[in-house]
C-alpha cells in the first residue's frame, strides 16, 4: 500500500505548478494575447535598448546562488533566535501561571 503523503512539496518534479504553468499558457495563447505582447516586448527593445539588454543577459545568468557563508548563516540564527524569544518567554510565563498551585 503506497503511504500517504501529506506534504505539499511534491520536490523538483512538481507536476501541479507544471499543470498550473502549461494551463495558464495554453490560455494565454488561445485568447490571442501572443501578438500584444510580442508587440509591446518590440516597442519596449526599441524605445529602451540598453534596459532590454541589461535584462537579458541577467535572464542568460540565470538564478542568484543561494549559498550563505557559515557567518551569515550564525547571524541569521542569532535574529530568528532575538524575534521569537520574547513570545517563548510570554508563552512559558502563561502555562507557569496556569499550572501554579493555588
Amino acid at each position: 500500500m503506497k503511504p500517504h503523503n501529506s506534504d505539499q512539496n511534491q520536490g523538483e518534479g512538481d507536476r501541479r505548478s507544471a499543470r498550473r504553468y502549461n494551463n495558464d499558457v495554453r490560455r494565454f495563447v488561445a485568447d490571442g494575447q501572443v501578438e500584444d505582447a510580442a508587440q509591446k516586448a518590440k516597442d519596449y527593445v526599441e524605445r529602451e535598448p540598453g534596459d532590454a539588454a541589461r535584462a537579458e543577459a541577467k535572464a542568460r545568468r540565470g538564478p542568484k546562488g543561494s549559498r550563505a557563508s557559515v557567518d551569515e548563516l550564525i547571524a541569521k540564527g542569532r535574529t530568528v533566535v532575538d524575534r521569537v524569544r520574547p513570545i517563548v518567554d510570554r508563552v512559558a510565563s502563561r502555562i507557569k501561571k496556569r499550572f501554579q498551585r493555588k
